[in-house]
């Protein structure tokens, strides 16, 4: 018999932060019981930094420089993963509050798609002429302030008097306020769960479920009984409202600045966030098994990358191709004997071919690679515009260059279009604090030539990339689309 696939991935999830890895905090008890019950990857590899093209790399089973879908203008043109699926008899079903929503190809390929999107722009009325203008400055000019908003918003109303202009104004302050003030919802995951239940009520077996949740992307804002989890108890919610009011691009460019008392706060929600997924996930466990299909089940649960705190400067998920962003979780429980894999790198682009024979009645866990490739095509491809000409004293030769990391067991080694170098011990010093590039040259040119033979020269596909994309018009996406990437911080 096939077994149903339910793969839940974690957006921007990082594996340091999960108990099961390590960490101090108890931010993953349920997580933690998958991961001594099946097999947890130690160093398992996203295949970029961002999600469009590690999402990529996941259905293609491809890096990024063969799929091309390494910007907000590109999608993926094969589901390989969804479409192999499909022709070996799975039902294959996608319920995510992200990717699947936009013209990006990742949706292309399932039976089924709901996208329980759930936005702070949501209106008692729909038809209303003031929210159509509000809308339109927002997009075109955008707003300096709050204050700045409600003047434009009651200079409108009095232009163009309409009671669901009003009341539609009212729900938007009330919604401010609630959020003002920590009345925090998630960001779609109890939502998401719900349409995956219905899915395993009805769907025909073998099933293929694709959840993916976003709550650990930032803003960090976990429900309001997650905020004081790991908080410190002398924070007050004033300084936990302040310390979200930062753009972790600005902040790359050193244009915010972050505190350490503010690093401390994100950490705290970022690890709540998690916290709630874990419970929210430990319901559906327990769904499963109630509905008597969680032990004909490959459960996966994994990240597409992580996030920066502060290291070498960097926040979010954008700057360079550091452990940070990259080490992701990968926890897979099956139904068959699960074998112990330590200290071995895998990479997420392994997880289509696998799947796939898993579908086929293959009986066997995930063999790691050994190696894994990282790409990314610069700051810029993540973005709805060109920070250089946004910020002053931004580089755009620093910020934009594209550049690819190989890393085995032994060594870490980054390498960019300006033809920088670096190389790290993984068996001593995972985190990358000592670069050894000017002391094992020959270390460096065997790994160059490695990855030339496997993706090319940094210079080869920088320039390949930026010939492409020269005069290209960005895609225009619908409303909601853009306005959960300005959610994510995609957006300005």
């Amino acid at each position: 018999m096939k077994p149903n696939i339910v793969f839940i991935l974690l957006d921007t999830a990082r594996a340091s932060n999960l108990s099961c890895y390590g960490y101090d905090r108890e931010t993953s008890p349920f997580i933690d019981s998958l991961a001594d019950s099946g097999v947890r990857y130690d160093r398992a590899f996203a295949n970029s930094i961002y999600s469009l093209p590690s999402y990529g790399s996941i259905f293609t089973g491809q890096y990024p420089s063969d799929h091309g879908a390494v910007d907000w203008n590109k999608r993926i043109t094969e589901n390989t993963l969804v479409e192999g699926l499909n022709d070996r008899g799975y039902s294959t079903h996608a319920v995510s509050t992200h990717l699947v929503s936009g013209d990006f190809g990742v949706a292309d390929a399932f039976d089924s798609v709901d996208v329980p999107f759930v936005s702070s722009r949501d209106l008692p009325f729909d038809e209303d002429p003031v929210a159509e203008q509000m809308a339109e400055k927002a997009n075109k000019e955008g707003f300096d302030s709050e204050r700045e908003k409600y003047t434009y918003f009651l200079k409108t109303v009095a232009h163009h008097p309409s009671p669901k202009s009003l009341v539609n104004g009212a729900a938007q302050l009330y919604r401010k306020l609630r959020k003002d003030y920590g009345y925090w919802q998630d960001d779609g995951a109890s939502t998401a769960l719900d349409s995956a239940r219905d899915i395993v009520r009805s769907a025909d077996e073998p099933f293929f479920i694709f959840a993916n949740f976003v709550e650990t992307h930032d803003p960090y804002r976990p429900p309001r009984g997650y905020i004081r989890e790991f908080m410190p108890d002398d924070v007050s919610f004033d300084e936990i409202r302040n310390a979200l009011d930062y753009s972790s691009v600005r902040a790359c460019f050193g244009l915010d600045e972050i505190t350490d008392r503010d690093r401390i706060i994100l950490q705290a929600l970022y690890d709540a966030e998690i916290r709630y997924l874990d419970d929210q996930l430990r319901e559906f466990d327990v769904f499963l098994r109630d509905e008597g299909v969680r032990n004909d089940t490959v459960l996966l649960i994994l990240s597409d990358h992580g996030d920066f705190f502060g290291n070498a400067d960097l926040w979010g998920h954008q700057g360079r191709v550091y452990n940070d962003v990259c080490h992701v979780p990968l926890i897979i429980d099956y139904p068959w004997t699960n074998v112990e894999v330590e200290g071995e790198v895998a990479e997420l682009r392994q997880l289509c071919s696998h799947l796939q024979s898993v579908a086929e009645g293959d009986e066997k866990t995930l063999s790691p690679s050994g190696e894994a490739i990282v790409e990314y095509y610069g700051i810029d491809t993540q973005l709805s515009y060109e920070p250089w000409e946004v910020f002053e004293g931004v580089s755009e030769t620093e910020w934009a260059s594209y550049q690819v990391a190989l890393v085995d067991d032994t060594y870490k080694l980054i390498w960019d279009a300006t033809d920088r170098v670096e190389l790290y011990d993984m068996q001593t010093d995972f985190w990358e604090i000592t670069d050894l590039a000017a002391d094992k040259q020959n270390v460096v040119e065997a790994y160059k030539k490695r990855l030339e033979t496997m993706v090319g020269t940094p210079r080869e596909n920088h320039d390949a990339y930026r010939a492409g994309s020269a005069g290209e018009e960005r895609t225009e996406q619908s409303e909601a689309v853009q306005e959960r990437l300005r959610e994510l911080g995609y957006i300005e």
